[in-house]
């Protein structure tokens, strides 16, 4: 395969020298300091430049090359969303306005907007649930009830701020491979009709995580074909999502939505199974952290590797150790529910069961 070298400025000035003294014979001084030496020196600078912008953008661009030339990005991320409610410790005549962009955060920092207005009405002490989305992208900010309790804008007449509930859908970027293997199945799905090309419809609709494909033969009580399973990231399918991908499965006959289903081929569009996940573990402190800072690192860590698998996506065992050795403060651990492997059917999903954190005395 050829290969981009950028020269370098010796080498430029040296060539440049080269054919000066080859092409003509009245300037001899190339020492240091003379004036063609410093003219040279300083275009050669200039060049050297260019052929390292030039490699740079080799490096950063030409691997893109296939992805642009098919309109294709990668996924950007989401935001992690959720509830919180918030307190004033004594009930009074007034009521309280909490407005919009209110931030609010969990005690590591993590830090989360208010997305509609909240109140606490007259001779009340807590407002109604109240929207929040995470600053960044994420799925560190998918963080476990009653771990949002800290007030970064402060607001009168309020002194507490508080999640009942996980915060959910937070998605880190995606990885350069899973990237890589998205856009195999687009490009063998330009087809349109095969199992990657329905994979690809279901993936086109904005709020579809990951999707699959099962056929039926002979069909299913005499008329389904195939089946595609659907899920949005927390591992269901809105009816809303499910008629979006119908919409895009059928089409509309025109060329800007011709539709992926087959001619005489019926398709269903489904959520998927959920299959819970229940995880014991015990764990041996360091010493160095809080036993709650580490339950609670714990279970984001928990729920941040198993609500992140996808359709059809087995549990790994070893992996989630892993996962769980790095958080800071574990010094050892026994992981004793589950005992193994789970497989995952292509119509089911995995998600957290109960999760049960314990300390080894």
């Amino acid at each position: 395969m050829a290969t981009y070298n950028a020269k370098t400025y010796r080498a430029i000035l040296a060539d440049m020298e080269a054919w000066i003294i080859a092409t003509q014979d009245k300037i001899t001084d190339f020492n240091e300091g003379a004036g063609i030496t410093s003219f040279v020196e300083a275009v050669a600078q200039q060049v050297e430049q260019i052929y390292l912008r030039a490699k740079i953008g080799f490096i950063k661009y030409l691997p893109n090359l296939p992805f642009y030339a098919f309109g294709f990005a990668k996924n950007s991320g989401t935001n992690a969303v959720g509830v919180v409610v918030f307190s004033r410790n004594t009930a009074t005549t007034d009521s309280v306005s909490i407005p919009i962009g209110t931030i609010v955060s969990t005690s590591s920092g993590l830090r989360f907007i208010t997305t509609t207005l909240g109140t606490i009405l007259a001779n009340e002490t807590a407002s109604d649930d109240v929207a929040i989305e995470a600053y960044d992208i994420g799925t560190q900010y998918n963080v476990p009830a009653n771990t949002i309790d800290v007030m970064t804008t402060s607001v009168v007449g309020v002194d507490t701020v508080d999640n009942a509930a996980a915060t959910t859908g937070g998605l880190d970027e995606e990885t350069d491979n899973a990237f890589e293997q998205r856009f195999h199945t687009y490009v063998l799905g330009l087809g349109r009709g095969n199992v990657s090309g329905l994979i690809t419809c279901a993936k086109s609709v904005e709020g579809v995580r990951s999707a699959s494909v099962v056929e039926h033969f002979p069909p299913i009580t005499g008329f389904w074909n195939v089946s595609l399973y659907i899920d949005d990231g927390t591992g269901l399918a809105p009816d809303t999502l499910i008629t979006a991908v119908e919409e895009v499965l059928i089409g509309d006959g025109t060329t800007s939505n011709p539709g992926y289903k087959p001619a005489g081929i019926n398709v269903r569009v489904l959520g998927p199974t959920l299959v819970p996940i229940p995880v014991t573990v015990v764990v041996t402190s360091t010493g160095s952290i809080s036993d709650d800072t580490i339950k609670t690192n714990i279970q984001t860590a928990i729920e941040n590797y198993i609500n992140t698998l996808v359709l059809g996506e087995d549990f790994i065992y070893y992996e989630l150790i892993n996962v769980l050795m790095g958080v800071p403060g574990v010094y050892n651990l026994v992981l004793s529910t589950p005992t193994d492997d789970v497989t995952i059917a292509e119509t089911q999903i995995a998600r957290t069961g109960t999760i049960t954190i314990t300390f080894a005395v």
